[in-house]
């Protein structure tokens, strides 16, 4: 997703077949401490909601938020890489447990 500067928007995800993504208390807390580390650093977090089967957040985006990298063959911005991060690394943790 390309991301604007000083815009607003409503990230979710959910889980497949609505399945739940969040199991205990310790999951939501391990989603929320990988969010702060690696995407609110890019963004303004206006409001945010996590259920058992998906999550929002309202953020808006800065001068931050749109900076290049490049991840391999790809270029993407700051916060879609943060955002990128943080979904693998939690499905990562998810299948480990």
């Amino acid at each position: 997703m390309q991301f604007e500067p000083y815009k607003t928007y409503h990230v979710y995800n959910q889980g497949n077949n609505k399945q739940r993504i969040f199991f205990t208390n310790n999951n939501y807390l391990y989603f929320l401490q990988a969010y702060r580390k690696l995407v609110a650093p890019y963004t303004e977090t206006l409001a945010y909601c996590l259920m058992p089967n998906h999550f929002h957040f309202l953020i808006s985006t800065n001068q931050c938020s749109i900076q290049s990298l490049q991840v391999g063959s790809l270029v993407l911005s700051q916060l879609s890489n943060g955002i990128r991060i943080l979904l693998s690394s939690y499905a990562n943790a998810i299948n480990i447990q």
